[in-house]
C-alpha cells in the first residue's frame, strides 16, 4: 500500500492542506516536501501517526509541546466566546492508502475534539474511522475489532518505526539500546509475538489455574510435590533469563572490543602489529583452555596414584607371599568341582571311562567335599594375582607417566608464556607510539572488556550448569508428582489437563524459536544482498550477521566488525537494507517516509546516499523531506526528474502552505 494524498486540517500550523502522492506507472514512486526549519515538515509524520495511532512519534519533547488545535483557529474561536465561557474545535486529519494498480483504497480519519476556554486548550476525545473501497465501491468498517484489524494489516502500530523514519533514528539505528526495538519489530513482522502470547496463555493458565488446584490439595504430600515443581519452574525461568542476559552482555563485548579493534588497525603503523596482535590473543585464549585440561588430567593422574602408593607394601607382600607359595606347591590345586560333581551323579570316571566301583564312588564323595573348599580358595588366591599384578605394573609405568604429564604441561606454559611476552611487546609498542591517544586508551579498554568478558562468560557457564541441574530436578519431581496423584481421580485428570498445557506451551516455544531462526538467517542474507547491491563503496564488506540478540555486525573482507567505523551514510543504508530485507521476509511491503534523509551524512557521501534512495524508489513509495540546507544544489541536481512530486511549504500569517 502507498499513500495517495493527505488531508490536514487545523493541526498544528496547517489549516487547510491537501498533499497529493501521484504515481505513474514506470516512474519512481519519489516524493519530495521541501521547507525551512519550523515549517512544519516533522509535522506531517506527526499528523500521519496521530491519524493511524493517536499519539505523535515524533515530538521533540512531549511535556513542553504545545496543543494540537490550530492557533489560528484558537484565536477565531475565543474571538466569538462569551467571557468565561467556552467552545469546541476540531483537528482532523485524513490519509488515503491505495494499492499499486488503485484497485484497493482505504481512508482512514481522525477528527480530534479540543475545549477550548480563554485560559486552555483541552483534549476532549477523538473519533476515527475508516472507509474501505473495493470491488468499487466504498464501505464503512463499523466494528472497533474490525477497525484495529485493519491498522494492524497495513500499518501496525508496532513497527511503525520500520515506515515512518526520521534522520536521526536512521543515524542511530544501531546504536546502544536500540536492539529492542529492531527484535521488537521482527518479532511483530514474523508473528513470532502472536506465538509468544498464545505459549505465555498455556503457561498462565498452568500457573494461575491448574497447578493452584493441585497445591491446595487436601493431600498435603501432593500439595507439596506442586508447590515444589513450582518453586523449580520459577528458578528455572529466572536461570534462562539470567543466562540469556550474559549472553547479550558477551555480545556487547564482543562488539566493543571489535570497535576498540578497528581504532587500533586504523593506524596506518599498527595495521599489521594489531593483526599478529588478535592472532596472540586467539592463541593465548585457546593455551588457557589447554592448560586447564592439562592440569584437570594431572589432578586425576595424582588423584589415582596416591590410592596405589598407599596399598602398595600390602599389595607387594601379598604378592610375594602368593608366588612363593605357589612355587613350593603349598597352595591348593584348582579342581574343577563341576567334573568332580558330573563323575560322582552318573558314578562313571569322564577321565579313564570306567564305573565307578562303590569304593571310587566313596572316595569321589570325600574328596569334593574336601576339596571344595580349597578349590574356591585357589581360584580365589589365582584371580588375586592378576589383579595385584596389573597395579604393580601401573605403578612401575609411574614414573614414565609422570615425566610425560609434567613435560607437556610445561610445554604449555612456555608456549604460553611466549604468547603473553609477545603480547605484551606488541601492547607496547602500540601504546608507545607518538600521538595516538586514542590507540593507547582503545588498547587498555580493550584488556578491561576482554576481562569483563571472561568474567561474564564464567558466571554464564555456571548458570547454565545450573540450569542443567534444575532441568534435572524438574524432570524428577514432576515424575515425583505425577507418581502420587496416579489414584486420585480428580487430580489425575487435572494433571493430565497441564500436561496438555505443558507439551502445547513448549510446541510453540519451539516452532517459535525455529521461525525467529529461519527468518533471522533469511534477513541476513537479505540485508547483506541489498546493502551490497544499493552501496557505492564495492567490496569493502563480506558478511551481515544478525545475533540471536539482535545485535549487528558488519563484517569487513577480513572478517572484522566495522560497524562502530562505518560512516553516518552507510549506517543509515544499513538500517534502509535490513528494513526493506525485515518488510520482504514478512511480506509486509510498504511505503518508507523519511524526514530529513541527509542531515546526518556527511558531504562526500550525501549524493551516494541520494543516488540509493532514488533506486529504492523503483521499487516502493518514498516519500521524503529536505531543508534548504540538504537540498543543494549538487542534490537538485542529482534529483532532477526523479522524483513524482515536489511541494514547498512555507508560513504565510502563521499558517504553512503549499507554494
Amino acid at each position: 500500500m502507498r499513500i495517495e494524498n493527505i488531508e490536514i486540517q487545523n493541526f498544528r500550523q496547517y489549516r487547510n492542506l491537501t498533499f497529493k502522492f501521484p504515481h505513474n506507472k514506470g516512474d519512481n514512486d519519489l516524493h519530495i516536501i521541501y521547507a525551512n526549519n519550523g515549517v512544519g515538515k516533522t509535522n506531517v509524520l506527526n499528523a500521519i501517526t496521530w491519524c493511524l495511532y493517536n499519539t505523535e512519534m515524533h515530538l521533540g519533547d512531549k511535556n513542553t509541546a504545545i496543543a494540537i488545535l490550530n492557533n489560528q483557529l484558537v484565536q477565531e474561536l475565543r474571538q466569538h466566546m462569551p467571557e468565561g465561557g467556552n467552545t469546541i474545535g476540531d483537528a482532523t486529519v485524513r490519509i488515503l492508502f491505495s494499492s499499486d494498480d488503485a484497485s484497493e483504497k482505504i481512508r482512514f480519519t481522525r477528527v480530534g475534539k479540543f475545549n477550548v476556554t480563554n485560559e486552555a486548550i483541552i483534549p476532549v476525545n477523538t473519533e476515527f474511522s475508516i472507509m474501505h473501497f473495493i470491488d468499487g465501491e466504498w464501505n464503512s468498517i463499523d466494528t472497533e475489532e474490525e477497525t484495529l484489524s485493519i491498522v494492524r494489516k497495513n500499518v501496525p502500530e508496532e513497527i511503525h518505526e520500520y515506515i515512518f523514519f526520521d534522520g536521526e533514528h536512521l543515524e542511530s539505528y544501531f546504536k546502544a539500546g536500540q536492539f529492542e526495538n529492531i527484535k521488537n519489530g521482527i518479532e511483530e513482522l514474523t508473528q513470532a509475538k502472536i506465538l509468544e502470547k498464545a505459549a505465555m496463555a498455556f503457561q498462565k493458565y498452568l500457573s494461575e489455574v491448574l497447578n493452584p488446584q493441585i497445591s491446595n490439595s487436601s493431600e498435603k504430600d501432593i500439595s507439596v510435590a506442586q508447590k515444589e515443581l513450582d518453586k523449580i519452574q520459577d528458578a528455572t525461568d529466572a536461570s534462562n533469563a539470567t543466562i540469556e542476559t550474559l549472553s547479550t552482555q558477551i555480545h556487547n563485548c564482543d562488539d566493543e572490543i571489535a570497535t576498540l579493534d578497528n581504532i587500533i588497525s586504523g593506524h596506518v603503523h599498527v595495521s599489521e602489529k594489531t593483526k599478529r596482535l588478535k592472532e596472540v590473543d586467539g592463541l593465548i585464549e585457546s593455551l588457557k583452555v589447554d592448560i586447564e585440561k592439562k592440569k584437570a588430567e594431572m589432578m586425576a593422574f595424582a588423584r589415582e596414584y596416591v590410592q596405589y602408593f598407599a596399598l602398595y607394601p600390602a599389595i607387594k607382600s601379598l604378592y610375594t607371599y602368593i608366588q612363593e607359595q605357589d612355587q613350593h606347591g603349598k597352595l591348593p590345586p584348582r579342581i574343577d568341582k563341576f567334573l568332580l560333581e558330573s563323575i560322582e551323579q552318573h558314578k562313571h570316571c569322564m577321565i579313564c571311562d570306567q564305573d565307578l566301583s562303590d569304593h571310587s564312588y566313596i572316595f569321589i564323595q570325600k574328596l569334593r567335599k574336601e576339596l571344595e573348599m580349597s578349590s574356591d580358595t585357589s581360584a580365589l588366591l589365582n584371580k588375586s594375582v592378576v589383579i595385584l599384578r596389573q597395579y604393580l605394573e601401573k605403578l612401575s609405568h609411574y614414573q614414565t607417566r609422570r615425566e610425560t604429564l609434567i613435560d607437556e604441561e610445561k610445554s604449555l606454559r612456555k608456549q604460553y608464556n611466549d604468547y603473553l611476552e609477545e603480547e605484551k611487546q606488541l601492547n607496547t609498542y602500540l601504546m608507545n607510539i607518538p600521538n595516538t591517544e586514542a590507540i593507547t586508551k582503545a588498547i587498555e579498554d580493550k584488556k578491561e572488556y576482554r576481562k569483563k568478558r571472561d568474567e561474564i562468560v564464567e558466571k554464564k557457564g555456571a548458570e547454565e550448569a545450573h540450569k542443567k541441574e534444575l532441568d534435572n530436578q524438574y524432570y524428577l519431581q514432576a515424575k515425583k508428582l505425577k507418581s502420587l496423584i496416579e489414584k486420585n481421580k480428580q487430580l489425575e485428570k487435572i494433571n493430565s489437563q497441564a500436561e496438555y498445557c505443558k507439551k502445547c506451551r513448549n510446541i510453540l516455544k519451539e516452532i517459535r524459536i525455529e521461525l525467529l531462526e529461519e527468518s533471522r538467517q533469511e534477513m541476513e542474507k537479505e540485508t547483506f544482498d541489498t546493502f551490497s547491491q544499493l552501496l557505492w563503496k564495492k567490496d569493502a564488506f563480506s558478511k551481515v550477521e544478525i545475533l540471536e540478540d539482535y545485535t549487528f555486525r558488519l563484517l569487513d573482507k577480513y572478517g572484522s566488525q566495522t560497524l562502530g567505523s562505518c560512516s553516518a551514510a552507510e549506517r543509515a543504508l544499513l538500517a534502509l537494507s535490513f528494513t526493506l530485507a525485515l518488510q520482504k521476509v514478512s511480506m509486509h511491503d510498504s511505503l518508507l517516509f523519511i524526514d530529513t534523509p541527509i542531515g546526518r551524512v556527511d558531504q562526500d557521501n550525501r549524493l551516494n546516499f541520494v543516488n540509493t534512495l532514488c533506486e529504492i524508489a523503483k521499487g516502493k513509495q518514498v516519500i521524503l523531506t529536505f531543508t534548504p540546507v540538504e537540498y543543494d544544489e549538487k542534490v537538485a541536481a542529482a534529483l532532477q526528474g526523479e522524483y513524482a512530486s515536489f511541494s514547498k511549504l512555507q508560513i504565510e500569517d502563521g499558517i504553512t502552505i503549499i507554494k
